[in-house]
């Protein structure tokens, strides 16, 4: 009994002891240097405490959070510098000033090509293609990817998230580019990688066969449909003959042409999926959600080919079949 009553005694002086302490620390900065924060319009709390907390500013988004009830409502958007040694006060008090500095819009489209990217930065002013491209080279690196390149005219095809960032002329290159993949690296979430799993697929393929359908589906409602054709085709060995990839092999890359020939389709090229079987090399466009979801998920089904028709794709599970609504809608 006594020693039970000792136990309550130093369990109550450790819980009043972490009472104590732990706010203190939750509210402690852990970043040993300067972290430059951006906070777009509209930001919530939650946003503005994911940011931190994915920067190493913060040790808890959900202390961050609770803290920080009151001054939800007044956080202005801008790019902040995080200075090391700060409390979640001291942030506080800074997300509400709005010292900032201009901010960028610039979008990329579901469906861009890395090189669209780089046009797109340039465009915008925040430095040339080529520091973009050469941005994206250098993030592969640091990652540690491990997927065969030879055959890739950009290591990051596909990799980078298409959709609406806020950038400043102060960000670097480096950090423009961490944004983009990191943004789709957040996407994939836990539950996709567990399904690519079980599916017996890397991430490199899941990314190659949602390009596929970021370029091919005519319609969000078509994706999963567009999805099961590349899956029975793959399943039976045979030819995806998807023209986007010839297109993409033409162009090296960048160019994008709107029309195939006959011709186009004899040439050889690792792209050219009238020729070869199997995946291309690697993605041919930026994915966005629902194609990757597609991907993920494809529709069961027993069709094997399709054709634009007036509106979408017309899918057919024979060749004879798939012939008559060539000749129907071309």
């Amino acid at each position: 009994m006594k020693k039970i009553l000792i136990f309550i005694i130093i369990f109550g002086i450790m819980v009043i002891g972490a009472i104590s302490f732990l706010p203190e620390y939750l509210s402690q900065g852990m970043n040993n240097e300067v972290v430059n924060i951006i906070i777009p319009r509209g930001a919530s709390l939650s946003t503005v405490a994911e940011e931190l907390h994915d920067n190493g500013v913060i040790r808890s988004k959900l202390w961050f959070r609770y803290k920080g009830q009151d001054i939800a409502r007044y956080i202005k958007p801008g790019n902040y510098e995080i200075q090391s040694g700060l409390e979640i006060y001291d942030i506080f008090e800074i997300i509400q000033k709005g010292e900032q500095e201009e901010q960028i819009a610039v979008t990329f489209p579901e469906g861009f090509i890395l090189y669209q990217f780089a046009q797109r930065i340039e465009e915008s002013g925040l430095g040339t293609a080529d520091e973009f491209i050469e941005a994206t080279n250098e993030y592969f690196i640091s990652k540690g990817y491990t997927f065969d390149t030879s055959n890739l005219y950009f290591n990051m095809e596909g990799y980078l998230f298409p959709d609406t960032y806020y950038f400043t002329k102060n960000q670097s290159m480096d950090q423009i580019v961490s944004k983009l993949a990191s943004t789709m690296e957040d996407v994939f979430t836990d539950q996709y990688k567990s399904r690519a799993e079980e599916l017996g697929l890397s991430l490199h393929d899941v990314l190659t066969i949602a390009s596929l359908i970021e370029r091919e589906a005519y319609s969000d409602a078509e994706r999963a449909k567009v999805s099961g054709v590349i899956y029975n085709r793959l399943d039976i060995g045979m030819l995806l003959q998807i023209d986007a990839t010839v297109i993409y092999g033409l162009g090296e890359g960048k160019e994008h042409m709107t029309r195939v020939l006959y011709a186009d389709l004899e040439k050889d090229n690792p792209y050219n999926t009238y020729k070869n079987t199997g995946f291309p090399p690697g993605p041919i466009a930026s994915p966005g959600r629902n194609s990757i979801e597609a991907a993920l998920y494809p529709e069961n089904h027993d069709y094997f080919y399709y054709v634009l028709g007036d509106n979408g794709h017309v899918f057919s599970k024979t060749y004879d079949e798939h012939l008559r609504n060539v000749s129907k809608y071309r």
